[in-house]
């Protein structure tokens, strides 16, 4: 399998590298910052697929070995001898009872931990005892004498009975550990008040800013978790836009430069053919017309095909349909000589009847197909989600964003990308070929996500902003 490892200076040198070594046909199975330049994995478009498995596969076995030697250096941790045991158990017990006897600052609500009851402090004074007995005891015994007075057998009986008490009082010892951490992690009276347990300030008003967004639940707790608490609020708004930019998916290159048969999948109304339009318009003025061709699949609409072959008029490029005189397996065999195929398919929802007819239709192509799901930043999550698991089983290369003009938040669109860890390839927002289109930036989707939660913001507050989302808008 023909995969390289190139290292370079900056992506401009390790892409024409790739493209030295490998090919024009390469494509990128990863990339990232290393100390000095940029690291790229590349392979040959034909073992994409094969590179992108072996690298998670690497991933994996690295990921294991460091598990396995976490496991290692733990037990050599659990390993300590019963001394060092004795003497963390015990600074434990002073620290929990020194805790326990601080008394409340006042004006302060403070939830004390329970204390231990009489007969717990009884029982722990009692096993301590008996552990410092003992230890005075094992301590006691002379050591080893190669000619020892004692017959032979008391002494086998001596060494029976130290290894007993070794064993009892590492078991007396883990009695105690459990009993310490239940009483310490005891949860508190029920008439105590809730709010000991509410996230601090800081974290309350950025969870209330990234849900201004759109932002999902589980994406904001993971958001704000390290944020430090005596840090400036905007400062940790940057913090955590920052947090957010690295978190989002994205190809992070013109998609279509690599060639290939690229299908274009998702419900009705979405924008599949105006994009298909911006992208063959982008690829004639840079190639122009001879190696693109377009081909629908969408014969449950009537005059489906009129858009597609208006464009195909306009640019110059061949429109090929596929129904039931000409199969999609036959037509894709016709174009294999086109460096860049664009198709468009039905829009469908998951409760149409004809959409399992669609989906097996590109299952059933032999040719190797990219496929990408298109999105409306104007649905809902829900919507967005509904079309994810729909169209997921194709296994889906990517997706595209559409209509962040007409959208009032693009956290919903961004929050699917995050948890399905979905690529976001284009982003497109308007109607003009082929201008309102672009390669997805993680930074720009953000600015776009904050300036658009401002808009929205102000509409609904014309008589003032909140003071908590007053600074929405500064993304840093």
């Amino acid at each position: 399998m023909k995969v390289k490892r190139i290292f370079a200076p900056d992506m401009r040198q390790a892409m024409r590298r790739v493209r030295e070594e490998i090919g024009p046909d390469a494509v990128i199975v990863s990339n990232h910052r290393v100390a000095g330049g940029v690291e790229v994995v590349a392979a040959h478009e034909q073992e994409y697929e094969a590179a992108q498995a072996e690298f998670r596969r690497q991933g994996q076995e690295r990921r294991r070995r460091e598990e396995l030697m976490r496991r290692q250096e733990s037990a050599g941790r659990q390993g300590a001898g019963l001394d060092d045991e004795m003497r963390k158990v015990r600074a434990r017990i002073a620290a929990a009872q020194q805790q326990a006897a601080q008394p409340a600052e006042p004006g302060l609500d403070v939830v004390r931990n329970r204390q231990i009851e009489s007969e717990e402090d009884d029982e722990m004074r009692s096993i301590l005892e008996t552990l410092k007995a003992r230890q005075q005891a094992r301590m006691a015994v002379p050591a080893f004498d190669p000619e020892p007075e004692r017959p032979a057998p008391a002494s086998a009986a001596s060494e029976a009975g130290d290894h007993r008490m070794i064993l009892t009082m590492q078991h007396e010892i883990k009695q105690l550990r459990a009993m310490l951490e239940t009483q310490l992690k005891s949860p508190p009276p029920a008439a105590a008040p809730a709010r000991a347990q509410q996230p601090p300030a800081t974290q309350a008003k950025l969870t209330r800013r990234l849900d201004s967004l759109g932002i999902g639940g589980r994406v904001v707790r993971h958001l704000v978790a390290d944020i430090e608490q005596d840090i400036e609020l905007d400062k940790a708004w940057r913090g955590s836009l920052a947090r957010l930019s690295d978190a989002i998916p994205v190809v992070g290159e013109e998609f279509i430069e690599r060639g290939g048969m690229v299908a274009f999948v998702g419900p009705t109304g979405v924008g599949k053919t105006t994009t298909i339009g911006k992208l063959a318009a982008r690829y004639v003025l840079r190639y122009g017309s001879s190696s693109l061709a377009l081909v629908t699949t969408d014969s449950y609409r009537i005059a489906a095909h009129e858009q597609l072959r208006t464009f195909g008029r306009i640019l110059d490029v061949p429109v090929r349909v596929a129904d039931e005189n000409h199969s999609l397996e036959e037509v894709l065999q016709s174009l294999k000589g086109k460096r860049l195929v664009l198709i468009d398919t039905a829009g469908m929802s998951a409760s149409e009847p004809h959409t399992g007819e669609q989906i097996e239709l590109l299952k059933g192509v032999s040719l190797r197909m990219k496929k990408l799901l298109v999105l409306s930043c104007s649905s809902q999550r829900r919507v967005l989600e509904s079309a994810y698991d729909t169209y997921r089983a194709l296994g889906l290369s990517g997706c595209v964003l559409s209509k962040l003009d007409e959208s009032g938040s693009l956290g919903e669109a961004l929050t699917l990308a995050i948890e399905k860890q979905l690529p976001i390839a284009y982003v497109t927002d308007g109607q003009k070929i082929p201008d309102d289109i672009g390669v997805a930036r993680r930074h720009d989707l953000v600015s776009r996500a904050v300036v658009t939660a401002q808009k929205a913001l102000e509409r609904e507050q014309q008589s003032g902003d909140d003071p908590d989302l007053a600074f929405i808008g500064r993304t840093g």
